[in-house]
């Protein structure tokens, strides 16, 4: 590899290992309750800075380094990036932020430490980015999240850049950097507080560092980063776990083969790769061991049994297979299910889950036939490997999403930049590959356009619309969350019914059941022989009032109780319930007696 891009590598995995060990002294000292801490707070805040300004400072060097043709692909990088800073100064809306990334990153901050949230299974999960968020949260600058997250795509296109930079050419590295980062899933979360790009850019980097070392075996700067950054892919989402195993069986590979060293060697190498691995995930597992006795709660609840509880209620389809699920919830038939490999790439639709809930492209797999010519064939492979697997692993083992599988996205890229490569050098009239990577350009920016279209920002940023109107027009529920916040007491605790556990909003105490469905006002409704004891179980939880959609509830409850526990719900409804707040679907009501 060129060594002025080798440079830049390096320097782009030591910034994001840099973050995650921000992110890591946040949360163990949020743990030991200084979430309030101006010193704490504003650290993050220098790092972020220097990430960010690291991360412009090299964008802006690249038109130097390279012609016209790459003047052209990087202008339209920055076209993207400067849409995402527009889109991220919107407020949250997106469903995750507010159920997750950002309502528990709330809860800390309102408690001033980092606190156990028994409602919320998915709290237990490594949560790296969510504390880069924390202080933003805390200060009421909610929007600064998406940016950090964006932060986090765009420096994994700059590894893009360097990588493909180093084994091609400046021009091929904008490429692989605008089919990454204008892919319509990755554009999509870059304007949102979520953290998939996280886990894609330490996955991508410790994949990469690990290549780096098998052509370098005695750099063990290589070897170093690539297990940091995959220790840092595990402390920031479960799915971490699979890429860890993927990565670790081809680290082993890497090492088992000539030329092989001595088995002291060896040793050492296998320590420090493990150690490493270890070290930014530890503080998570031991929480939740001291929390719910499982490190890793609520998985692997069948290893490690758990003092917490059930990690969520609702009915599951754990027992069937892909086949058998699809057939069922979507009607699909036997070539549909077939041909889900090749749909996951050219039929994606957002806010579907049929469709896999995202949109990717099939310029990821249309130049795989030419991807495995020329150079550095033992790399591609083990690029193609990890890539095949986890993507297999998401296919079979959990219902598909394009953001289960958006960390082979990086790598397929580099597969798709080689092709486009090999094809070029093969093609007698390039004009075709140049008009085919334009079209698929700007069918990208259509979906850009699209969101922005959908987000509608210019007239609040303009002033022309209040925040509050904005999360209005945006969010149903936001009008029932202005009531509570405005007309309850401050001691209210609020039962959230078919809300979507989307709290962040809530400024008053609340609960919601673990899983989607309201288990515990089912069980209360079913268990209960007279009214009494319905209101006294949801005294139990403390509970003062009910903020429900009602259509979603009833439809719920009329299907789930008998005749005479639907009469006990009426009466209970009917008697205790007192409606103070009501617009469209969404209602607030008060618990009497």
């Amino acid at each position: 590899m060129d060594e002025d891009f080798s440079v830049l590598f390096l320097r782009t995995c030591l910034v994001g290992c840099l973050l995650g060990v921000a992110g890591t002294l946040y949360f163990l000292f949020g743990l030991a309750g200084y979430v309030h801490s101006a010193p704490l707070n504003f650290s993050i805040v220098i790092v972020l800075l220097g990430a960010g300004l690291f991360l412009l400072f090299h964008f802006f060097a690249i038109p130097r380094q390279t012609n016209w043709v790459g003047w052209a692909v990087w202008a339209a990088i920055f076209a993207i990036v400067a849409v995402e800073i527009v889109l991220g100064l919107l407020p949250p809306t997106s469903r995750d932020e507010l159920t997750h990334h950002l309502a528990i990153p709330r809860l800390y901050a309102n408690a001033g430490r980092i606190i156990e949230v028994p409602i919320a299974p998915y709290a237990y999960y490594p949560m790296l980015l969510d504390m880069l968020y924390t202080p933003w949260v805390y200060w009421g600058f909610d929007f600064v999240p998406k940016w950090i997250h964006a932060l986090f795509g765009f420096l994994t296109g700059l590894l893009l850049y360097a990588y493909l930079g180093g084994r091609m050419n400046a021009v091929y590295g904008l490429v692989g950097f605008f089919f990454y980062t204008s892919t319509p899933a990755v554009a999509r979360l870059s304007h949102w507080g979520y953290i998939d790009l996280g886990i894609t850019f330490y996955t991508t980097a410790s994949l990469l560092c690990l290549l780096r070392w098998r052509e370098e075996r005695q750099a063990l700067r290589w070897l170093g980063m690539a297990a940091l950054s995959l220790g840092f892919a595990l402390a920031t989402k479960p799915n971490g776990l699979v890429a860890g195993l993927l990565i670790s069986l081809l680290f082993l590979m890497v090492i088992v083969k000539p030329p092989r060293k001595s088995p002291i060697e060896m040793g050492y190498e296998l320590v420090l790769f493990g150690g490493l691995v270890l070290l930014p995930f530890l503080p998570w597992l031991l929480k939740n061991w001291f929390q719910t006795g499982n490190p890793f709660y609520p998985l692997l609840g069948n290893l490690f049994p758990s003092s917490a509880g059930p990690a969520a209620e609702g009915v599951s389809f754990a027992g069937l297979g892909i086949f058998e699920k699809r057939a069922l919830l979507y009607g699909e038939n036997f070539w549909q299910i077939l041909s889900l490999p090749l749909r996951v790439f050219v039929s994606g639709q957002d806010d579907n889950p049929r469709l896999f809930d995202g949109v990717l492209t099939p310029i990821l797999i249309i130049f795989l036939p030419w991807s495995f010519k020329g150079k550095w064939l033992d790399e591609k492979k083990f690029v193609a490997t990890f890539s095949l697997l986890f993507f297999l692993y998401a296919l079979f083992l959990v219902d598909m999403r394009i953001r289960y599988i958006l960390l082979i996205v990086p790598f397929l890229v580099i597969l798709a930049t080689y092709g486009i490569f090999n094809v070029y050098l093969r093609i007698k009239r390039p004009i075709y590959l140049i008009a085919g990577l334009f079209f698929f350009a700007a069918w990208h920016g259509l979906y850009l356009w699209e969101y922005f279209s959908a987000a509608a920002p210019l007239s609040y940023l303009n002033d022309n619309e209040s925040r509050n109107s904005y999360l209005t027009r945006m969010l149903p529920e936001y009008t029932s969350f202005q009531y509570v916040n405005r007309a309850t007491a401050t001691t209210a605790k609020i039962y959230l019914l078919f809300i979507g556990r989307r709290a962040y909003y809530c400024e008053r105490d609340y609960f919601h059941d673990g899983g989607d469905l309201p288990g515990y006002l089912l069980g209360a409704v079913r268990a209960a022989e007279n009214t009494d004891q319905i209101a006294q179980a949801l005294k139990r939880k403390e509970i003062t009032h009910l903020m429900v959609r009602e259509d979603l509830l009833a439809s719920f409850l009329t299907h789930n109780l008998s005749r005479n526990q639907s009469t006990l719900w009426n009466e209970f409804a009917m008697n205790r319930l007192r409606l103070l707040f009501r617009d469209g679907r969404h209602a607030v009501y008060q618990l009497d007696g």
